[in-house]
C-alpha cells in the first residue's frame, strides 16, 4: 500500500510538473523580412565571428570576416526602404586559388551536394551560400545559416583538396 501511495505521489508531481511547463508562454521570435547591414554585423559578432564592413566595387554592402582560418564575405542584396534599408538575400562567399584538379572537384560538388554552390574562374574557385529573407526569418536562423556555411566551406575546402 505505501507503495502505491508513492507511485501516485510521484506521478501527480510529475503531472503537475508538466502542467506548469505548459502553463508558461512560449516566446516566439521575431521574425524579420529582410536585415540591415548593422543587424547582421550584431549577428555575426553576437555568433562569435568578426565582421568589417565595407562596400564592394558595386557601392553595394559587404562584411568581410573570417571562419577556420578562411576569408569569406558577406553580400546583401535586394536592399529596399528608407535608411537603414532592409536586404531580402544575404549571401556568404569565399574564394580560393585553386588548379584544374580542383576545379573539375568543385563541379563536382554541384553535382553531389545539396548546400552551398562552386563556381571557376580563370585560377580561382567561388563557393557561396544563399539565404533568402522573403517571407520572414529569424535572428537565430540567420546565425544558424552563417555556421552553417562555415561547416560547408570547410568541407567543401576538404572535398576540393584545397587544404
Amino acid at each position: 500500500m505505501l507503495r502505491f501511495a508513492l507511485f501516485a505521489a510521484t506521478l501527480a508531481l510529475a503531472a503537475g510538473t508538466a502542467a506548469r511547463a505548459e502553463d508558461k508562454p512560449q516566446v516566439a521570435p521575431t521574425v524579420i523580412e529582410g536585415v540591415t547591414v548593422a543587424e547582421f554585423e550584431a549577428i555575426m559578432i553576437k555568433a562569435g565571428y568578426q565582421a568589417k564592413v565595407g562596400v564592394d566595387s558595386d557601392n553595394l554592402p559587404v562584411i568581410d570576416s573570417k571562419a577556420s582560418g578562411m576569408n569569406f564575405w558577406v553580400y546583401l542584396y535586394n536592399c529596399e526602404g528608407s535608411e537603414p534599408q532592409k536586404c531580402r538575400r544575404v549571401q556568404f562567399q569565399s574564394s580560393f586559388k585553386t588548379d584544374k584538379k580542383m576545379q573539375d572537384k568543385a563541379l563536382e560538388w554541384n553535382n553531389k551536394k545539396v548546400a552551398g554552390r562552386a563556381a571557376n574562374d580563370k585560377e580561382n574557385t567561388y563557393f557561396d551560400y544563399l539565404v533568402d529573407c522573403g517571407g520572414g526569418v529569424s535572428a537565430s536562423n540567420l546565425s544558424q545559416n552563417l555556421e552553417r556555411f562555415d561547416t560547408l566551406m570547410a568541407e567543401f575546402t576538404t572535398y576540393i583538396g584545397w587544404r
